[in-house]
């Protein structure tokens, strides 16, 4: 039995755990970030803007409003997070139906998904700049194959970035595909006038419905390039691509560039409040979402989320990197988030 798996497994307490909590991360350089146990989710970052600490991401005002949260604020999404084509897959010669929760596909891995489970802080760990939470996902959860053990340890570091590490063990070989729903907006109204820059040469071409046609395709002559920074919402105002304008912006997947680790995959910047944030990652993909379905007490484009994950529906394109994760593995993917004023 692996460590993880051990672990979990020695406090019964893992998977009844219904109480809202909050941990709060601090540095000496006045940046915090705010974590609670329902989704494992992100509910704040604060970063200095002229000594001032301002909210860089979208949220509700109190951590219990995120009990009836629709839009994923801040949430980890799986078992497998973005969509799975038809809520169906083949694994080993089975079928498997999973919940069809948009149309009729399965996103962020079903109906009653890891955004909407209390996670078990692991009090062992719990620092004033870390935490992690825990979570056992058993065999048959919302269809999939496997007891899933996970833990994802959120680290703020001196440097001011935020650090997520994921692992995952199982019994039996399963789809995991995890990722942070973070809408960011830097501390200005909305991500219009934000600029981006993604290092990205090609995006997975996507129906109406953003399941993946199969095809990859080059960003080369087109209003997917942000190879260079642009500004979100001039490029959004004014393509004439069809799959962009029948979407009302982006909701496209981003195939990333194969670098190091040590390379930023996505740089967000606030000129107004001279705020840059730099992504890296070892997941071979982002999915660009500028939030246009916000409503409620949000509006549309008032976060854009930069979802480090793997290729969408990957579990029914055998071209795509594989999503399968093994008894004889473990599941290890890292994002960080590092904020810097750029005067």
């Amino acid at each position: 039995m692996t460590q993880l798996a051990t672990k979990l497994n020695e406090d019964s307490e893992a998977t009844l755990v219904t109480q809202l909590e909050r941990i709060i991360l601090t540095n000496d350089h006045g940046m915090s970030v705010e974590i609670i146990n329902f989704g494992a989710r992100i509910k704040s970052i604060k970063f200095p803007v002229n000594t001032k600490p301002t909210e860089m991401i979208l949220g509700y005002a109190s951590a219990q409003e995120y009990l009836d949260d629709e839009f994923y604020l801040g949430a980890t999404c799986g078992r497998v997070c973005n969509r799975i084509s038809a809520g169906k897959f083949q694994l080993d010669g089975k079928q498997y139906q999973l919940p069809q929760n948009d149309g009729e596909n399965c996103l962020h891995g079903g109906i009653d998904n890891f955004a909407l489970r209390y996670w078990q802080i692991d009090s062992e760990s719990l620092t004033n700049t870390s935490t992690t939470l825990l979570l056992i996902s058993p065999n048959g959860d919302q269809g999939f194959p496997g007891t899933l053990h996970l833990s994802i340890t959120y680290q703020l570091s001196e440097d001011n970035e935020l650090s997520i590490e994921y692992l995952g063990n199982t019994d039996l070989a399963t789809p995991v595909n995890l990722t942070n729903h973070a809408y960011f907006n830097l501390g200005e109204d909305d991500c219009q006038s934000l600029y981006l820059q993604i290092m990205s040469s090609a995006i997975l071409e996507s129906n109406t419905d953003n399941i993946p046609t199969g095809n990859i395709i080059s960003v080369s002559q087109t209003d997917y390039n942000f190879r260079e920074p642009v500004s979100i919402g001039e490029r959004q105002l004014n393509t004439e691509d069809e799959s962009l304008t029948s979407k009302n912006g982006y909701d496209h997947c981003f195939v990333l560039d194969n670098t190091k680790f040590e390379q930023p995959k996505a740089i967000l910047t606030s000129l107004k409040n001279q705020i840059a944030l730099s992504i890296y990652t070892d997941q071979s993909a982002i999915q660009l979402y500028t939030g246009y379905y916000l409503s409620g007490p949000f509006s549309a484009y008032q976060g854009v989320c930069l979802e480090a994950q793997n290729y969408t529906d990957a579990e029914n394109n055998r071209h795509f990197p594989s999503n399968i994760l093994k008894p004889s593995q473990q599941y290890q993917r890292k994002v960080i988030y590092k904020f810097e004023s750029i005067t």
